[in-house]
């Protein structure tokens, strides 16, 4: 039991320990974690040469024996479950419930990229004088950046198809939640080549080593709009194939012909869930005039219900947790502090207490407060959500388009005719209808605007880890060459 709750980094298929290490901190205590070890430049140096010489054979491996061994590393990890939903919940504050659903959606990215078929020779041309196909071939060493607030299931998302392509991959936790990641890649490496899925925990230096480091040919990254661009200009030194998936600052649109009390409680799972922190949660829920009172304060009482609690008791009835990190605890408490000074009307919440000792933001809903106000134009990251009223559809349509990114969304109507036109027309990557947001790992996620470069996920995202390479094949008879 002692031995899951030491982490390393893993080079060439061993852990490695250095000379420095940091601690996470739970953010239901403020209390130091574990160690972990800092990535040195050697170790990153090391891991690059490791993956450059597991490549040639790991990419010319069949589509069949990567699916197996992806399999194989999904028993690992649910043989696991337990103990690392715990280490989710003690690195991200996620309620036990919701951190055993992550250790189960990671678990199903592995499977379903698994089961995915392999990419054919696709015959462009065929006749008598040239035969001209296209094929897919892995791209080389990817480095896969990956965020804080689903630790596990966003790095999965990016290590199940990068291995199943034939990539060779490592995966650069954030520094506030190092743990998952770094033990799962541990379990599994008995399954895998060395050099084949590595694991590298860093300081803030490690990120632009990775960006800028000539034997790394793919960087995936998921996190802000703002570092994004950071790693796209470094990128492009070594034009390096690059996918971003960044911020968003969804819209839920509610039409008049629901009913509140099926819709609304909904809505709010959509805007609160692991408090507010999911990149393509509900920002933004505009409501209907027609509806709109009835639906505030079923959404009101909906959340008032939950129980909102430090999380590192694993107790199963919290709903939600703490902010993850004192960074964006930080960025949250000045949305509610702009929503005051502006005299915005909160129907749930808006207190925050003193100084305490954990992250924890209790929901906030504010009603009607103006298009401009930064609680609907910016991105919190947290608990507090605008409840807006509309009357025309045109008019809700360009309010919801009114932003700099394009992530996701929702519409809420009886009439799917209706719903699916609205849908149509706003300006995201991915729109749910009639349910509140559930990324799945079969539906591409693909962001608009400065929500982010590419997609990933589903069949489709398997291309991200792909460059095509096109046979012109003359038919002509070459004789032999004459001496």
């Amino acid at each position: 039991m002692k031995a899951f709750f030491k982490f390393a980094n893993v080079i060439g298929g061993l852990p490695r320990s250095g000379g420095r290490i940091h601690r996470g901190v739970d953010p239901s205590t403020k209390t130091p974690l574990w160690d972990v070890p800092v990535a040195s430049r050697q170790d990153v140096e090391d891991a690059v040469t490791s993956a450059k010489s597991a490549f040639p054979s790991w990419s010319r491996s069949s589509w069949e024996h990567r699916r197996h061994l992806l399999l194989q590393a999904r028993d690992v990890l649910l043989a696991n479950r337990t103990q690392m939903a715990e280490l989710i919940t003690k690195e991200g504050g996620k309620p036990i419930q919701f951190a055993n659903l992550e250790v189960d959606h990671a678990a199903n990215f592995l499977q379903f990229n698994a089961n995915c078929p392999a990419f054919e020779e696709r015959v462009i041309q065929d006749d008598a004088e040239l035969k001209l196909t296209m094929i897919q071939k892995p791209i080389g060493v990817v480095a896969a950046i990956c965020p804080w607030n689903y630790p596990l299931v966003l790095a999965m998302g990016k290590i199940a198809p990068a291995l199943i392509t034939g990539n060779c991959t490592i995966v650069k936790p954030s520094p506030f939640t190092p743990y998952s990641i770094l033990k799962f890649v541990e379990l599994v490496q008995p399954l895998f080549p060395p050099g084949v899925l590595q694991a590298l925990n860093g300081d803030d230096t490690l990120g632009p080593q990775l960006t800028t480091h000539p034997g790394i040919d793919k960087i995936s990254f998921t996190g802000s709009t703002a570092t994004g661009k950071k790693i796209a200009a470094s990128a492009a030194a070594t034009m390096k194939y690059v996918t971003l998936e960044l911020g968003g600052n969804s819209a839920s649109i509610v039409c008049p012909d629901v009913d509140p009390r099926i819709v609304a409680p909904q809505v709010a799972l959509g805007s609160f869930f692991n408090s507010g922190q999911l990149c393509v949660a509900s920002k933004r829920v505009y409501v209907h005039e027609d509806i709109y009172d009835d639906f505030l304060q079923v959404m009101v009482d909906t959340v008032k219900q939950w129980k909102v609690a430090p999380t590192s008791g694993f107790e199963s009835d919290i709903m939600l947790g703490p902010i993850q990190n004192e960074m964006q605890y930080n960025i949250v408490k000045q949305f509610f502090a702009d929503s005051h000074a502006n005299g915005h009307r909160f129907v749930l919440g808006g207190e925050l207490d003193g100084p305490r000792d954990n992250y924890i933001i209790s929901p906030a809903i504010v009603s009607n407060p103006p298009d401009d106000s930064l609680v609907v134009t910016g991105e919190a990251f947290g608990p507090i959500v605008p409840v807006m009223r509309w009357k025309d559809e045109d008019e809700v349509i360009r309010r919801a388009n009114d932003t700099r990114t394009g992530l996701g969304g929702a519409v809420w109507s009886s009439d799917l005719d209706r719903a699916y036109s609205i849908a149509d027309r706003i300006e995201a990557g991915t729109v749910w209808i009639n349910g509140f947001e559930k990324p799945l790992p079969q539906g591409h996620l693909h962001g608009y605007k400065e929500s982010g470069l590419g997609g990933e996920w589903g069949h489709e995202g398997l291309s991200a880890y792909c460059r095509p390479q096109v046979l012109h094949c003359y038919k002509a008879q070459v004789g032999p060459a004459k001496l």
